[in-house]
């Protein structure tokens, strides 16, 4: 079986993420952060995302905030995955898809509800008529 690059990178996290202590936001420095402005970029202009803490205070992953058309969304990235898109494409468009995906669902509108099944026919037009023809009323003759 052939390992494709989400299956590379998330190697490349787990390897990673074993000997490392965890990363704070201070700790991120211009490169990641510019590296999250262009691909939120690349996703839409309108998004803007930036880095935050995480929920949990031993947690090995990053924060990031997530916000567009008066929507927002709070996603983690692993940190090995964030520090090695910097080098590597493959972790990168790893990072971007999840990013769009995160998006995308915050974005996502359900379906309307679907109309009733059960609709009664409407009353036929012509029986209002009171059964005379068209342009023939009583009493009024031949012209």
């Amino acid at each position: 079986m052939v390992a494709g690059p989400a299956a590379s990178a998330a190697a490349a996290v787990a390897a990673a993420g074993a000997e490392r202590r965890p990363v704070r936001l201070r700790d991120i420095g211009d490169p990641q952060q510019r590296l999250l402005r262009q691909l939120a970029g690349r996703i839409s202009n309108r998004l803007d995302a930036e880095f935050t803490e995480p929920a949990g205070a031993e947690s090995r992953n990053i924060g990031v905030t997530l916000r567009e058309r008066g929507h927002s969304a709070v996603m983690e990235v692993p940190e090995a995955l964030l520090l090695s898109a910097d080098e590597e494409p493959v972790a990168r468009e790893a990072l971007r898809v999840r990013i769009k995906a995160t998006r995308d669902r915050m974005l996502f509108r359900p379906p309307p509800s679907p109309l009733p099944k059960k609709i009664t026919a409407a009353a036929d037009p012509a029986a209002f008529r009171g059964g005379f023809g068209f342009g023939r009323g009583p009493g009024r003759g031949r012209r």
